[in-house]
């Protein structure tokens, strides 16, 4: 049985970092982009399982993301995870429409509560 892949796309790189190992430490295979137009590059080389996005990173934020996934057929059905510092400015029922599963707060959670969200997503 293959691993299951998750894109990280976050502009914090010791935060992606961190999420990526914990992530790797529980068998995923991980990909990561530094920003919203690496992660539309790294989609486009391999649809993921799932992806971890940051809602606010310079240069297109989430939502041009959320947009590019729902225009394409093979994407729309990926479970989208958002990370924010942000999480109780997000609008989560509306974004559910894009994908979006569940939103983390950077500032109260723990890394093992990625790895709780990806395996409920998938």
């Amino acid at each position: 049985m293959r691993a299951k892949h998750v894109l990280v796309i976050e502009d914090d790189q010791w935060f992606s970092a961190l999420v990526k190992k914990t992530l790797e430490r529980e068998r995923f295979a991980v990909t990561a982009a530094n920003n919203t137009i690496e992660g539309i590059a790294e989609i486009n080389k391999k649809v993921p399982d799932a992806i971890i996005l940051d809602f606010f990173m310079p240069g297109p934020n989430a939502l041009v993301l959320l947009h590019e996934l729902q225009s394409y057929g093979d994407t729309t059905q990926v479970p989208v995870i958002l990370c924010t510092n942000n999480a109780s400015d997000i609008p989560k029922d509306t974004l559910s429409a894009y994908g979006v599963v569940t939103v983390l707060d950077k500032t109260t959670m723990h890394p093992d509560d990625v790895v709780a969200a990806v395996r409920k997503a998938l």
